[in-house]
């Protein structure tokens, strides 16, 4: 009978000790969510707010009925590529059906893409997009660096998101400019968008000539190759579907002034109104209607 009860014990700790937080069941044929919540830069994204942003994404009614299965996945499992995190990347790669990946905390740990930028092609992350997923990063510069253990990693610095996007010299460093607004598309996918002031904005002109197409949420007042949010989609399609990288909300706010804060209520909206719409997340629109025009700008 111990040693019953023992295995028991092991197999709810291997089922359970994934994540920082237990997933749903899962359900089979379905999409699956994992959120990264670790440590954050704390001038960028508290804590807190990462937690609370992570509770009403997994909390959202919308989010349960899309995905078969949504785990969380904290501290202590993250680091390496055959970390908790590092697992579920690989094995949501090539599965033949378009998962996603939220970095919540703003910072890009070692399971997704060993700093510093000790694998420049060919990273979990990258195979995990060029094979169709989906990766959404808020808060502070994509792929940047990590703090996983409470502790700042050696940074990628700007290398890490282009090496990722292939497109050498990529950057989203701040550009000083006016506040985003809210394009058609954002009033119409992200109704709780507002007008704000991105530090680390997408610079739409360094897409010109590379496979992606772009779809800006929020545009620079006097600037119209400065945005934020936005997606790209990878005119490239893999088993997965069309990869998509989105940067959404890339601020230094430790706290966001106004209330909800759109890193969790916004990657909601980005998510249940366009992703279903525009990815391969349900059967209703065949991938293969997506754009095959190189860095093109779409008003959908």
């Amino acid at each position: 009978m111990m040693k019953i009860k023992l295995m028991c014990v092991l197999m709810m700790v291997a089922v359970l000790g994934i994540s920082g937080t237990a997933s749903a069941e899962v359900t089979p044929g379905k999409s699956e969510l994992a959120i990264y919540s670790g440590p954050t830069n704390s001038g960028w994204i508290s804590n807190d707010a990462c937690q609370a942003n992570t509770k009403t994404i997994m909390d959202d009614a919308r989010m349960k009925k899309l995905f078969g299965a949504i785990d969380n996945f904290g501290d202590g499992t993250e680091e390496g590529y055959d970390s908790a995190l590092g697992k579920w990347v690989k094995g949501h790669t090539g599965n033949g059906r378009q998962d996603v990946l939220i970095t919540a905390s703003g910072t890009c740990p070692s399971a997704l893409y060993q700093f510093p930028n000790e694998d420049p092609d060919g990273s979990p992350v990258e195979e995990f997009v060029e094979a169709g997923n989906v990766v959404i990063n808020v808060a502070d510069w994509i792929f940047y660096m990590s703090y996983e253990g409470g502790n700042r990693s050696a940074d990628n610095g700007p290398s890490g998101a282009a090496n990722v996007f292939d497109i050498p010299g990529l950057t989203f460093g701040n550009r000083g400019g006016a506040d985003e607004i809210p394009t058609a598309l954002g009033e119409k996918y992200i109704p709780s968008l507002k007008p704000f002031n991105s530090v680390r904005p997408w610079h739409l002109e360094q897409f010109e000539g590379k496979p992606w197409t772009l779809h800006l949420f929020a545009v620079d007042k006097d600037d119209p190759n400065t945005a934020d949010p936005a997606v790209a989609v990878s005119t490239e399609k893999g088993r997965d579907g069309n990869g998509m990288i989105a940067a959404m909300w890339q601020k230094d706010a430790a706290e966001w002034a106004e209330k909800p804060d759109p890193r969790g209520v916004g990657v909601v909206e980005f998510i249940s109104n366009w992703l279903t719409a525009h990815g391969n997340m349900t059967a209703v629109e065949p991938q293969g209607k997506l754009s095959t025009a190189w860095a093109k700008i779409k008003n959908n």
